[in-house]
């Protein structure tokens, strides 16, 4: 059965047109079976532009429409079903609609939503990931990770004072003004706050050191992810530890984005790399499929938001802590425990491991990066090391993702694909 995942990077990626493309495993918008797909794009289309309203989930000609989703399996509109390696981008660590989850949202939904008040579930879900990752001894919610982010970042320019932000380049933490992806991904972004952001490669340790040693008197933080995410490319233990090394010795404060991390070790993927963070993010798993995120760190830092304090950051939101996200996000991390890391980590191993005996065997010219539970593909000739790495190859991986469909898999454009609770052996075994 190991063809039918790692099949498709061989015929897909060997063919040069869509339309050969079908005859190799099947492209969006040539075959037959996405009748409701194609008609709802052009329903959306009508009133919303592009048909999207998340500029990662489309693709050309148009996505395919998803009608629902239960455990390691969704349908589209059509009712064709597919292993789902993409799990809403790795927030659904446990599937969809997980018993206990969706349990757990049922009971608070009865007793109302949200209220503007504090609450029991708000404690305990604080308690839980405070518990966890020995970096954080406060925490508050937000509504996404992408706003954890401007928090963590607004935090420490109050307690440093200063204003620049250091980043790497491709390194994703949502889609605020002051962290954007790349110096060209910044569309609508006026020319001061990118004045803001000193970029540097990922996994170097000489631009951390060139830019720390003629800036760092003026930076308030380094932001890194410890794995780039969107191409699955884990941060060296020497990078992280010279990021904390360097922002401690100018005074700055370290951030590390555990958005998608988290989901890799039980403490967080900072302990992993031998760091303690000044601040971390959150967000995706801890949040059970809905929409949150978080942002905690050393106590002294977080008191900066304690309205009983002069001078005392703002920080706002209708839905902060709100019951359904919280209760979602209680059983979540429940049922996350180290063993089912560790578990679906060795999944993602194996997986990796497959389409590397794959891609050899067919002779392609690929590459796989992994991380624990999350893997993925890159046509290029060497491994990936960094965001300027990745950019050779897209033709070949989008007719890889063109052809994944029809052999009963669901997967990112850009070729990542993560395990969950809800796969076993079997189910990756029958996927792969």
């Amino acid at each position: 059965m190991q063809a039918r995942l790692t099949e498709p990077v061989a015929k897909a990626a060997h063919t040069d047109t869509p339309t050969a493309a079908v005859a190799a495993g099947g492209v969006l918008g040539e075959a037959s079976n996405d009748r409701e797909s194609r008609e709802l794009f052009d329903r959306l289309q009508r009133r919303m532009p592009g048909a999207n309203t998340r500029t990662a989930t489309f693709y050309r000609p148009y996505p395919l429409a998803i009608d629902r989703g239960e455990g390691a399996y969704v349908w589209d509109a059509d009712g064709n079903r597919f292993v789902d390696l993409l799990n809403n981008y790795t927030s659904l660590i446990h599937g969809h609609a997980a018993p206990a989850i969706t349990e757990a949202i049922r009971r608070e939904a009865e007793r109302g939503t949200v209220f503007p008040a504090p609450t029991k579930l708000q404690a305990e879900l604080a308690e839980r990931i405070c518990e966890r990752v020995d970096s954080v001894e406060m925490v508050r919610f937000t509504n996404s990770g992408t706003e954890a982010g401007m928090h963590a970042v607004r935090c420490a320019r109050a307690a440093t004072g200063r204003s620049l932000v250091v980043k790497a380049r491709s390194g994703y933490h949502g889609s605020w003004d002051g962290l954007p992806s790349s110096e060209s991904e910044t569309a609508g972004i006026p020319p001061a706050n990118l004045e803001q952001i000193l970029w540097v490669d990922y996994n170097s340790v000489g631009d951390l050191e060139r830019v720390m040693a003629e800036h760092g008197d003026r930076v308030a933080a380094i932001v890194l992810e410890p794995v780039l995410g969107c191409a699955v490319i884990p941060a060296t233990a020497e990078f992280f530890q010279a990021a904390a090394r360097l922002a401690r010795e100018s005074s700055a404060l370290f951030v590390v984005d555990e958005v998608v991390t988290l989901r890799l070790a039980h403490a967080g993927y900072q302990a992993e790399l031998g760091v303690s963070a000044d601040l971390t993010t959150f967000g995706k798993l801890i949040g059970g499929g809905l929409p949150i995120g978080a942002f905690g760190g050393r106590r002294d830092l977080m008191e900066l938001y304690d309205p009983r304090r002069a001078g005392a950051i703002e920080h706002h939101g209708t839905f902060n802590g709100n019951g359904l996200a919280m209760a979602a996000g209680v059983a979540s991390l429940d049922l996350l425990t180290a063993d089912e890391i560790q578990r679906i980590n060795g999944l993602g191993a194996r997986l990796a491991a497959s389409l590397r005996q794959s891609i050899a065997e067919t002779g392609l010219t690929a590459q796989v990066t992994e991380s624990g539970s999350l893997v993925q593909v890159h046509f290029v000739d060497s491994p990936p090391a960094s965001g300027a790495d990745i950019r050779p190859g897209a033709e070949e991986l989008a007719r890889f993702h063109r052809a994944a469909p029809a052999w009963g898999v669901y997967i990112a454009p850009r070729g990542e694909r993560d395990r969950t609770t809800a796969m076993d052996e079997g189910l990756v075994a029958d996927a792969a």
